[in-house]
């Protein structure tokens, strides 16, 4: 896997935890770009609540299901 990036490995705990709990969210997770992965992964480092992580991820099951 060289020269490719893993997000796997790169998902802070708090969204692979709230993923964990919602599987339309996951699913539709699953079903995106890189680039909007990346997209979700780099707001959700930039969280400082729950409560904002769980926004982030009912977003997705919002928008992309």
């Amino acid at each position: 896997m060289e020269g490719k990036a893993s997000y796997n490995y790169d998902m802070p705990m708090g969204l692979s935890f709230q993923l964990g709990t919602n599987p339309k969210a996951m699913d539709a997770y699953a079903k995106l770009n890189d680039a909007e992965k990346r997209q979700v992964v780099e707001a959700a480092r930039n969280v400082t609540t729950k409560s904002e992580m769980r926004q982030i991820v009912a977003g997705l099951e919002r928008n992309f299901c």
